[in-house]
């Protein structure tokens, strides 16, 4: 064993060095892709316990309709408040659009500069086919303006 050393120094060197190396790569990607955690949103949601969302939000803007809104519901997945507009029968895309920014009015400025709102209007009570509904509309944070799907 020991002329098998001395007669390849230089190859169980570099064997020790590739072993080496490779161990301090898996162990690099292992802290990379699997952070101990556990959260999906990692630290891009600090801070948002100092804009809470009231949980009658989806009341709210219902209250806000007397007619032409069968239901609404609100959904908060980290950053982003979905809202969901069932429209009745016979609403035009302009006023089930002008609707939907109607609901913008339920959340302060604070909380419109937070968070991503999205906006879902269908029509379940359509007789046939619509090329219309679904509709969906975004409004970034920090903006005002919100984005419509071409339709």
């Amino acid at each position: 064993m020991k002329k098998l050393i001395k007669e390849n120094k230089v190859l169980f060197v570099l064997a020790l060095i590739i072993l080496v190396c490779v161990v301090l790569i898996v162990v690099g990607l292992f802290t990379y892709f699997y952070s101990g955690d556990g959260d999906p949103y990692g630290n891009r949601l600090d801070g948002i316990e100092d804009y809470p969302v009231s949980e009658t939000v989806d009341k709210d803007i219902a209250a806000l309709y007397e007619s032409g809104v069968e239901s609404v519901s609100v959904d908060i997945k980290g950053k982003i408040i979905y809202i969901i507009m069932d429209v009745s029968d016979g609403i035009n895309k302009d006023d089930a659009r002008n609707m939907a920014l109607r609901a913008l009015e339920v959340f302060s400025d604070e909380i419109k500069g937070y968070y991503d709102i999205h906006f879902t209007i269908t029509c379940e009570n359509i007789a046939e086919e619509s090329t219309v509904y679904p509709m969906m509309g975004s409004k970034r944070a920090g903006n005002n303006q919100v984005v419509w799907t071409n339709n």
